[in-house]
């Protein structure tokens, strides 16, 4: 009796087991992840795949985020380049975690999809506006319980980039319109109505992008990127000439404490004893070139300070580099207030005559 056997080497291979990828599971499942992960790894999530960059760029991402509160706080700066079209073009400070170090991207891009809102809260309304170059008299609303906007009434002029602030339960708006057109514009959210404000009259307009809006006692500085600044008193409904705020000089409050950065040195101020301090730990940070201070800014409890300088040394640079860095601060038992610089380093080369307009936080 004849059995033919089949040769070992003909035998079929038995086939190895797949394993399982991470992108067969379903997309809800994958959006709970990122939802659990820091942005700043956001750039480079996207380049895994077609499927995670287009997750990322979804707005169910933003809503996964919110149902498991770990929003973030983003840092954006308006920047006015003349190598460029149009009048002004924002950017998103993103932070490398592992490489401790940050750099300025442009928005949109994909490393940035969302375009900065100025965030206004009013009791429990979330009211926002568009900052961007096109004029919009778009303002939406949402509660703060829940991330579904609606639009709320629409502003009487469209702006572009204006700056706004709330006062007493009422929103305020600023800027970014023609001289045709009425300077600002105020929201009363009881009555859901705009009233326009009155007229300040040429010698107070400004053709620029508002810097920012402070309330002090009571009225609204207007802080511009001109010679001078103006203030309009809500209550005798009237403009008038403000003292221009220092360059050189850049204020933010950290949890109960109110800083203040110069060109050479971080203060912090002593309410106790009523004077300024220095920042201890910051020796190397304040002997950096900081003769370009632009902005200091508390991101999510920590300092960011945001300065520029020439590319490289002589006369005719043509370039600029705008450097960033971020301290860590610490109260200790002796009183006194110590950073420790986690990174610094450059962020973005800009033509040397280009211009700082102004920078916005929004939780997102």
């Amino acid at each position: 009796m004849n059995l033919e056997v089949e040769p070992p080497c003909k035998k079929k291979k038995q086939e190895e087991p797949s394993h399982p990828s991470f992108l067969s599971l379903p997309d809800v499942i994958i959006l709970n992840c990122l939802a659990r992960v820091s942005k700043s790894y956001y750039p480079k999530l996207s380049l895994v795949s077609k499927t995670f960059r287009s997750l990322i760029l979804s707005i169910e991402l933003n809503h996964a985020r919110f149902h498991h509160k770990t929003n973030e706080i983003s840092f954006h700066v308006c920047l006015q380049l003349p190598d460029r079209p149009l009048p002004s073009y924002w950017f998103t400070l993103l932070i490398d975690q592992e490489m401790k170090k940050s750099t300025l991207a442009q928005v949109p891009s994909i490393y940035a999809p969302i375009v900065p809102r100025i965030m206004l809260t009013v009791a429990s309304q979330v009211y926002a506006l568009r900052q961007f170059y096109h004029p919009s008299p778009v303002m939406i609303v949402r509660n703060k319980e829940n991330l579904l906007w609606r639009k709320a009434p629409s502003l009487t002029v469209a702006r572009s980039n204006p700056g706004a602030c709330v006062l007493d339960g009422k929103i305020y708006v600023v800027g970014g319109c023609t001289v045709n057109d009425c300077l600002g514009e105020v929201f009363d959210t009881k009555t859901q109505t705009w009233e326009p404000l009155p007229d300040p009259g040429t010698e107070l307009r400004f053709s620029s992008v508002i810097r920012k809006l402070e309330i002090i006692q009571g009225k609204i500085y207007v802080r511009s990127n001109e010679e001078k600044d103006s203030v309009y008193d809500p209550k005798k409904r009237e403009w008038n000439v403000a003292a221009k705020a220092l360059v050189c000089d850049s204020r933010c409050t950290i949890g109960n404490l109110l800083y203040s950065c110069g060109t050479k040195s971080c203060m912090w101020y002593d309410r106790e004893c009523k004077e300024w301090k220095p920042v201890k730990g910051l020796s190397s940070l304040n002997k950096s070139c900081r003769r370009g201070l632009i902005e200091t800014v508390n991101l999510n409890g920590k300092l960011i300070v945001l300065w520029d300088k020439f590319a490289r040394p002589g006369p005719h640079c043509q370039n600029k580099t705008i450097c960033c860095a971020l301290v860590a601060l610490e109260k200790r038992q002796d009183g006194q207030v110590w950073g420790n610089v986690e990174w610094s380093n450059a962020v973005l080369r800009v033509p040397s005559s280009y211009l700082f307009l102004r920078s916005s936080r929004m939780l997102s």
